[in-house]
């Protein structure tokens, strides 16, 4: 689950990058139970000894909203640096404080940690997607998402034939879906006060189960700028587009009840530049070699551990679409998208779909400190307890899953949590791409791209990818379930491990200097 990076726990005490008190603790204030949780998944303790973590802002890529480094770091008094590879983001003294700047109150910069934008970038979101944002809340990555699709192409410039003409182009959306009604209302003001409601939509739902596909009715606009692709004499001028999309914008804000304050009204009329980290996180498409080599060499690994290959079932099919379905009513949605149809075919399901999984949150310094000062009961009955930890493990596998579902074939999914534990990250990720039997592979991600240190990912455990395989296992004297398997199997076992490791990314307060955070990278194949 994200952060939007502003100050969210009130502790009484100065707040750090993520949240984090300037204050620490003594290792010896964590209770047992979760110190075996640590201990279980690998985790080094010393992360909660971590004081002097970053925080990072995101400046609002809006020309008319936009804010140059040097200028917000006269505002805060302290050096803003720009993150290499990374457009829009910047990193700030731990111990900043955004709200009482005007940056902060015009909506020029996001507070928002650099893992959720680097999930965000994972995605290569391109002008004209369709992108799902599963447990969107509190809503950064949404804004950030929205962002890049108002910023990339929503008026582009027509200038062939010696013109100098714009055209409306607001084609591309994103959905998000969140259980909470709360949580939610903090992403439909945050969309509203960063101006990027005009493209999303959000729908209070199990995040499990959720089947309302991407919009069609955008598909009409889309006709009407591929019928006019030159830039006639019904595109509006530069002048007039901006005065145009001005009025629309305020009228939308009139009919969603006023509360944005008539601030969309100033949107953006240029595409943003093309980041650097977007390019690196391009990766070729579905048909491309790398990834056909991909796809081959992790079927061909995970054949040979099939006991029976011909009868293996696969997790899920994907085609279960549902045309009957009665229409369910959005959370919030802009006009031009209020009104869609819903259609439940094949057609109709998204580009890009990113799945932020709730977890324990144990990678966020801020999110186990807040206990000390809450008190350690309330942590072990919402995350501790073993009935807990097992519904989690069954909640994650599910959004993942129902996230495929909704994906288009060629179509990424991108898997992200805020947890260190392997039983979170690695074993759900192998659980799925071995339960897929080849519909699904890994992509890679560009793990040093950015500047910033990784942590090494985790093995995943043998009997999870075992268990998705319908391998036979058994259960030790010690209580815990094991695999064996003949000599080539083994071998095969210890490469899909291997590739699993390799494949995902993680980052954490030691090695990275930042918040606890892994990502996994998916293409739907079929």
């Amino acid at each position: 689950m994200e952060s939007d990076g502003e100050d969210n726990y009130s502790l009484g005490t100065q707040q750090q990058g993520d949240g984090m008190p300037s204050r620490t603790f003594s290792l010896e204030n964590l209770p047992a139970e979760f110190v075996a949780f640590l201990a279980k998944n690998e985790i080094d303790p010393a992360i909660y000894t971590v004081t002097d973590l970053p925080r990072y802002v995101r400046l609002n890529p809006d020309p008319h909203l936009t804010i140059t480094p040097e200028e917000l770091e006269k505002q805060l008094g302290t050096k803003v640096d720009p993150v290499p590879g990374l457009e829009s983001f910047c990193r700030l003294d731990g111990q900043a404080k955004l709200r009482n700047t005007q940056a902060y109150k015009d909506g020029r910069i996001f507070g928002m940690d650099l893992s959720s934008g680097i999930a965000v970038y994972a995605l290569d979101v391109q002008p004209g997607e369709h992108v799902l944002d599963i447990c969107c809340a509190p809503g950064a990555k949404l804004c950030m998402i929205a962002g890049l699709l108002t910023n990339s192409g929503h008026v582009q410039s027509n200038r062939s034939g010696g013109g100098n003409q714009l055209q409306m182009d607001i084609t591309g959306t994103v959905t998000g879906v969140d259980i909470s009604p709360h949580r939610l209302s903090t992403c439909r003001s945050l969309l509203k006060r960063h101006r990027l409601q005009q493209c999303a939509r959000l729908f209070q739902a199990d995040g499990t189960t959720f089947s309302v596909m991407r919009p069609s009715a955008i598909d009409t606009i889309r006709a009407r700028i591929m019928a006019n692709p030159s830039g006639t004499k019904k595109t509006a001028t530069a002048g007039q587009a901006g005065s145009q999309r001005k009025r629309a914008l305020e009228v939308e804000d009139e009919e969603n009840g006023g509360d944005g304050g008539g601030e969309s009204s100033q949107m953006a009329i240029d595409g943003g530049q093309e980041s650097a980290a977007k390019q690196q996180f391009h990766i070729n498409s579905l048909k491309s070699e790398s990834t056909l080599k991909r796809h081959r060499a992790t079927f061909d690994t995970l054949k040979g551990l099939f006991t029976e290959p011909t009868g293996a079932s696969v997790l899920f099919n994907g085609s279960d679409t549902n045309d009957d379905q009665e229409k369910v009513v959005p959370f919030f949605a802009p006009k031009i998208l209020r009104n869609d149809p819903q259609l439940h075919t094949e057609a109709y399901k998204y580009d890009k779909v990113i799945v932020d999984a709730e977890c324990t949150h144990d990678g966020s310094i801020a999110h186990i400190l807040k206990y000390e000062a809450w008190g350690w009961d309330s942590f072990h009955k919402n995350f501790m307890s073993q009935d807990r930890l097992d519904s989690l493990s069954d909640l994650q596998r599910g959004l993942l899953m129902n996230g495929f579902r909704m994906t288009k074939a060629g179509g990424i999914i991108v898997y992200s949590t805020c947890s260190l534990s392997r039983a979170q990250n690695e074993d759900i990720v192998a659980w799925f791409i071995a339960g897929m039997r080849g519909r699904a592979v890994l992509e890679p991600l560009p793990k040093h791209a950015l500047g910033i240190q990784t942590a090494t990912c985790k093995r995943p455990c043998r009997s999870i990818v075992a268990s998705a395989l319908d391998l036979p296992t058994a259960t030790d004297p010690s209580g815990q379930v094991q695999w064996r398997g003949t000599p080539q199997q083994e071998a095969n076992m210890e490469q899909f491990q291997d590739h699993i490791q390799e494949m995902c990314l993680r980052y954490d307060p030691l090695a990275s200097k930042t918040s606890g955070f892994f990502l996994a990278r998916i293409r739907k194949v079929a």
